[in-house]
């Protein structure tokens, strides 16, 4: 019984959707190393500009309009 063509086949699938999930997952890692350099330097970029311009603040009181 264990030999039927219904229990290969639910072997096979197995294997197959655990090759694809561990396939995704190094894929999903790679991306996240390839990325990260880049994101940390435009992080750094947009800190430095962000502390070299003063910020404007809104007035605390709307003057209104005539």
């Amino acid at each position: 019984m264990n030999n039927s063509p219904l229990s290969r086949q639910k072997k096979k699938s197995g294997s197959l959707i655990r090759i694809v999930f561990w396939l995704s997952l190094v894929l999903l890692v790679a991306r996240l190393i390839w990325v990260l350099p880049a994101a940390f330097d435009h992080h750094q970029a947009k800190q430095q500009s962000a502390g070299a311009e003063p910020k404007v603040s809104a007035p605390s009181q709307a003057t209104p309009s005539p």
